[in-house]
């Protein structure tokens, strides 16, 4: 079984870094564990018993911005894809973690590998101070989006959403 506390831990060690009052301290939570859970669900190193052998995660700041930085032993995949927010199942359960971090971000993330060891490195910046209005956006999505979807039970097909106009 993979270590399902491994973003549970993320969490914990952003707020002991920023403590509770931080003004980006959850959009870095969420960040933070979009990202180390796509290290437990995607890495190949795993131990023995099955738990992940490692994850590093790292958090620095540059002129106007927070650097997180998630490295694991890597796989054997290529590097990640991002999912986009509108595409044309909107009801898939899984698979937007990175599209929520290039939401969160604006787009500034990016992925490597260490040539040497092979490990994924998966990085993003964070504003250091999001206005409220960015808050905002972030957190209730552009205004042009319908903030509602019906629920259809399982016995019922879920109809294809029209695009937003």
């Amino acid at each position: 079984m993979r270590n399902d506390r491994a973003p549970y831990l993320a969490r914990e060690a952003v707020t002991a870094w920023t403590g509770t009052a931080h003004p980006t301290r959850e959009i870095l939570i969420l960040v933070a564990s979009e990202l180390v859970t796509n290290s437990v669900k995607h890495t190949a190193g795993l131990g023995p018993s099955g738990d992940l052998d490692w994850i590093e995660l790292t958090l620095s700041q540059g002129p106007g911005f927070l650097r997180l930085v998630v490295t694991d032993p890597g796989s054997a995949c290529s590097a990640p894809s991002c999912i986009p927010m509108q595409a044309s199942n909107l009801y898939a359960e899984q698979g937007r973690g990175l599209a929520i971090v290039d939401n969160l971000s604006r787009g500034r993330w990016g992925s490597y590998r260490l040539p040497v060891s092979g490990h994924r490195v998966v990085w993003c910046h964070l504003d250091l101070s999001p206005t409220p209005a960015q808050l905002e956006e972030l957190f209730h999505g552009p205004t042009s989006l319908p903030t509602t979807y019906p629920i259809h039970s399982r016995s019922q097909p879920c109809p294809t959403p029209s695009p937003p106009l």
